[in-house]
């Protein structure tokens, strides 16, 4: 009998003890819990690492080029225009390929990029900084090629900022 109460005891205390240490986990979250716990080492790939690290501003791009460093480029909150999207598995991957080629072969000083999101294949043109500017080069996209005009529209995305 007494054992049976020592091993309830003791058991209430270890469920009574994780619980605390669930609820410091959740107060102090996931980068919290590594900067206090020293025995914790976080591994990644070395391309991760440079993805999380802050995006620079064009400022410290000017002072890094200004000192010889080389600058990666940063990307920042922007608009691009969506030519097309398409989830058919034949035939939307080498039309999006066909109409990337087509925009740029029109518009060279435009970037062309086209991206898989499953089942989507799109392709997005340009790296515009605001609104007016995206509107009016969707207004010159819909004059050149008209065929694919119902399907272009201004989109927010990440763009590139230039080196």
């Amino acid at each position: 009998m007494k054992n049976q109460r020592l091993l309830i005891v003791l058991s209430l205390i270890g469920f009574f003890g994780m619980i605390q240490a669930e609820e410091k986990a959740d107060t102090l979250g996931i980068i919290g819990n590594i900067a206090t716990n020293p025995q914790l080492k976080v591994s990644q790939p070395e391309k991760l690492a440079a993805r999380l690290l802050p995006v620079r501003t064009t400022e410290e791009d000017a002072t890094a080029a200004e000192a010889g460093e080389k600058t990666a480029p940063t990307s920042s909150g922007g608009y691009r225009i969506q030519v097309f999207s398409g989830n058919n598995p034949r035939t939307s991957r080498s039309e999006a390929h066909s109409r990337s080629a087509t925009i740029k072969a029109e518009f060279p000083e435009w970037g062309t990029y086209v991206s898989f999101d499953s089942p989507y294949w799109r392709v997005k043109v340009g790296d515009f900084r605001n609104y007016d500017d995206a509107k009016a080069a969707l207004a010159l996209l819909k004059n050149h090629f008209p065929a694919f005009g119902k399907e272009m529209r201004l989109v927010r995305d990440r763009i590139r900022n230039g080196n």
